[in-house]
């Protein structure tokens, strides 16, 4: 290869940036290829934002499954996929299903790989999986889902029973590539590339200029752009402002991939969550996850006026888009800021100290939680919560002066439809997610487990709510090998990138618990396969 300027022993077959799910699934794959691998992490602490993660692995098809006797067929998966990717294209009985010719092959690849990097990472004993079998995708109910359990994969839990932390995941993945004898470094920001005569990239520059070559080519597993303000203004339309993902997704990829000449995708597109603002303005930095389920069943949401505006229950993806409505009449977004109202008996029974869970432990101080004895004084409270707390917090919302009254009566409705079992207004607790996410019913309820009737006697607790990203997902495009293409469709040879900080394949969907995981390590692997086989 023509000379690239390096320090002394600043060279590896392939250079890995970012230490997230991706990368390490890069890292291992080419390991265990026979290549020399040397990471690079810009931040202290490995992990990226899968260190917040829920652990899940979405993974069609996978050994467990066929073991189980599961069928997950091919043609119904990418149907799925496909339905919730472009509903408004989606075409069943089309040779790429109304998606574009490049979408359905990035769809095709990951059902094809999906198992087969997964293999990887439990062959070089990074994950002991276990199947949630009990764990519904997020549209189980949909015709086009032929498999709607058994895809979700966890790692045996050591802190937790059930499943590892995002913490236990990541010092596993690098217990796992240090024993593979990759190289790690922390504290390690890339900012440019090095390319030879023709273009082929052969090295990264880091911050401090240290030129660092790439025999094999170099793979980028950055993170989202979530803290990228002036990249969130440019290309996500909405008013998404806030975000559970690391502090490294800073769209450190998207500004390389910019100055390449490199075809951006998906851009406009991310993970959704809601998340309790206040705790979030007030330290960032301590700030671990959004929320993943809306839990209790004395439990509503509602808007600024009082009244529920959406089935809390929904995948938080979903849930989050109801903060995003735009009111063409009153030119504003009304639900910008939505409210948490529960009772002390959900406080009680459902706070359970898990990631994605906004309810406090009792005990636990808890600042953000507006509590009044009774709905009017709640109301009183929250409406001077909004008024004093710094803007970001209220994000322009006010109570309607009759907010209180508002929110009694529908509380006195919602306890109606609880007492029967049925909510009217947008049938919570029919779907199999909303069933699974909510938990086992409270003892006495046996009509709908998401449902019951508040308390006639206070006191009452309020939330703050706003939408978020678990990170963005779009950057530049990358093709089936995860290599990344320029705007006229070539390939940049050399140059690979997968999970946050690329294109992803899955548009606007959300399509189970892991998805974020299944995708970043299945182009993970399959990137670090087609640079050992150059």
């Amino acid at each position: 290869m023509p000379e690239v300027p390096v320090d002394a022993a600043d060279a590896a077959d392939l250079v890995v940036v970012g230490t997230g799910a991706a990368g390490f699934s890069a890292a291992i794959t080419a390991a265990r290829a026979g290549l020399d691998v040397l990471m690079l992490e810009k931040r202290p602490e490995l992990g990226g934002t899968t260190a917040r993660s829920g652990t899940w692995i979405w993974v069609p098809n996978h050994r467990l499954m066929r073991e189980a006797g599961i069928d997950d067929p091919r043609d119904a998966a990418l149907r799925y996929m496909a339905r919730l990717n472009r509903p408004d294209r989606y075409e069943p009985d089309h040779s790429t299903l109304g998606l574009p010719p490049e979408e359905h092959a990035m769809l095709a690849a990951f059902y094809d790989h999906a198992a087969e990097a997964l293999d990887e990472l439990v062959d070089a004993g990074a994950i002991d999986p276990v199947m949630l079998d009990r764990a519904p995708d997020y549209f189980a109910e949909l015709p086009e889902n032929a498999a709607p359990y058994g895809r979700v994969i966890v790692s045996r839990g050591r802190e937790r029973p059930d499943q590892l932390t995002g913490r236990e995941l990541v010092d596993d993945l690098a217990a796992t590539a240090r024993r593979l004898g990759v190289r790690i470094e922390t504290g390690c920001a890339v900012r440019d590339v090095v390319r030879d005569g023709d273009g082929t990239v052969r090295g990264v520059v880091t911050a401090g200029g240290r030129r660092i070559a790439a025999r094999r080519g170099v793979v980028f597993a950055t993170g989202g752009f979530t803290h990228a303000e002036d990249l969130l203004r440019d290309f996500v339309t909405v008013p998404v402002r806030h975000g559970g993902a690391a502090p490294g997704s800073e769209g450190d990829f998207v500004r390389i991939g910019q100055r390449l000449g490199a075809r951006l995708h998906n851009m406009s597109a991310a993970w959704l969550a809601p998340v309790p603002i206040e705790p979030l303005v007030a330290d960032p930095t301590a700030f671990t996850t959004n929320i993943f389920a809306l839990r209790g069943d004395s439990m509503i949401l509602v808007d600024r006026t009082g009244r529920r505006v959406t089935n809390e229950k929904l995948a938080y993806n979903e849930l989050a888009s109801v903060f995003l409505r735009w009111d063409p009449a009153t030119a504003e977004y009304p639900n910008l800021r939505l409210f948490m109202v529960f009772d002390d008996a959900t406080a009680r029974l459902f706070a359970d100290g898990k990631s994605g869970n906004p309810l406090p432990l009792p005990g636990v101080p808890a600042p953000h939680v507006v509590t009044g004895e009774t709905i009017d004084e709640l109301a009183e409270r929250l409406a001077e919560r909004l008024e004093t707390a710094v803007p970001e917090v209220a994000g322009g919302i006010r109570l309607d002066p009759a907010f209180g009254p508002t929110l009694a009566a529908t509380i006195d409705a919602y306890g109606d439809d609880a007492d029967v079992g049925v909510d009217r207004a947008f049938g919570r607790g029919a779907s199999p997610i909303e069933l699974f996410r909510n938990g086992p019913p409270r003892p006495g309820n046996d009509r709908n487990p998401a449902m019951f009737r508040f308390s006639p006697v206070g006191p009452y607790h309020a939330i703050v709510l706003a939408p978020a990203t678990l990170d963005t997902k779009g950057g530049p495009a990358i093709d089936i090998h995860g290599r990344v293409l320029s705007a006229d469709g070539s390939v940049i040879p050399g140059l690979y990138a997968a999970g946050n900080c690329a294109g992803f394949p899955s548009a606007q969907a959300y399509w189970a618990g892991g998805a974020t995981v299944g995708l970043a390590i299945t182009f993970g692997h399959l990137a670090a396969r087609h640079a050992a086989a150059s």
